[in-house]
């Protein structure tokens, strides 16, 4: 730096706000400064910088992968959350490390933050995480949490409202005539219940009660969810509707009544949850419900650094409206 300072005229606390980005240095003399250390090919020692600023400059990113799920990191939602995370963190000039824990064992977020990998984490989910994020103590104020709301939660949350994405599916569905909806998740996962109990609520508005025995309780993952689904319609399982917690699952059982030889939306009707970039590439193109994942990521990656500033924050609920595409609308 020392060399870099007398190459453009220059005092070494100059080059160094002017690496910085500090608004504190004239445009053209940044640009100046900027421009003779391209030209030499000068790169800042980050570990350095890192170590003296107290500072890894890095958030974590964990992803808890139950093996036995059958769900994996190239879950599309998995990976535009991480699109959404890491371009919100680039954007604050954070790194993104992303970890893929795979056995409950494995206290990836301890590890991460009192190694001094990352600064903060954002956890995606809460399945099998809660007495784990219980116990992390202090180390909570270095944490967010996409997930549903719960009482129980006394970690900072961001997600969709579950139950209101819930009902408004169920909502849509019932305005249409349809009385047999199929609903297909796990409901030992915080956000599915929620959903779920959506979809009662809207059953109950207009005095009715979900019929017993359509429940499929399935992981996220797709194949399982595909065979699941041809499981129940051969055994005589009569619905006109699917309600999926994701858009995964959705996506899965509209190949199964397709292989059925069933039509959506003439016979069965099939509502998702996410909007992923996906849901606009099947045929017939799949109605959901948007639970706004960039948006999502841009507020955690907000809370987050917030959080890590000393700020006290509250949880958030991202928008969630109901998209309405071909597998509902017969057209």
């Amino acid at each position: 730096m020392s060399e870099l300072a007398k190459m453009a005229g220059v005092d070494i606390s100059t080059v160094s706000r002017a690496l910085s980005d500090s608004p504190r240095v004239k445009p053209e003399t940044k640009k100046h400064i900027l421009e003779v250390a391209s030209s030499t090919g000068y790169v800042i020692n980050t570990s350095a910088r890192s170590l003296r600023r107290q500072t890894s400059e890095a958030i974590g990113l964990v992803i808890p992968l139950r093996p036995e799920s059958g769900q994996t990191i190239s879950d599309p939602f998995f990976l535009e959350m991480i699109a959404a995370v890491g371009d919100s963190a680039s954007d604050a000039g954070y790194d993104l490390v992303v970890s893929l824990p795979k056995e409950k064992e494995t206290i990836a977020e301890k590890r991460l933050l009192e190694a001094g990998r990352a600064d903060g984490l954002i956890l995606i989910g809460q399945a099998g995480l809660k007495d784990r994020l219980h116990n992390l103590g202090n180390l909570r104020d270095r944490v967010v949490v996409w997930g549903g709301w719960t009482e129980e939660a006394d970690y900072t949350l961001v997600g969709s409202d579950n139950r209101e994405g819930g009902r408004l599916a169920a909502e849509h569905l019932l305005s249409l005539g349809r009385r047999r909806i199929l609903f297909i998740g796990n409901m030992e996962l915080p956000e599915v219940v929620l959903r779920y109990s959506g979809l009662q609520d809207a059953h109950e508005a207009v005095g009715l009660a979900h019929p017993e025995g359509l429940i499929l309780g399935l992981d996220f993952g797709g194949q399982n969810a595909f065979q699941k689904t041809l499981e129940f319609i051969d055994a005589g399982g009569r619905f006109d509707t699917v309600f999926a917690s994701s858009d995964v699952l959705a996506i899965a059982a509209l190949h199964a009544v397709n292989a059925r030889g069933l039509k959506v939306p003439h016979d069965v009707a099939i509502v998702g949850y996410d909007n992923i970039n996906h849901s606009t590439m099947v045929v017939p193109h799949l109605t959901t419900i948007d639970q706004s994942i960039k948006e999502g990521g841009e507020m955690m990656v907000d809370l987050l650094l917030r959080k890590l500033a000393g700020e006290q924050v509250e949880s958030m609920t991202t928008p969630t409206r109901l998209i309405v595409r071909q597998s509902t609308i017969d057209t």
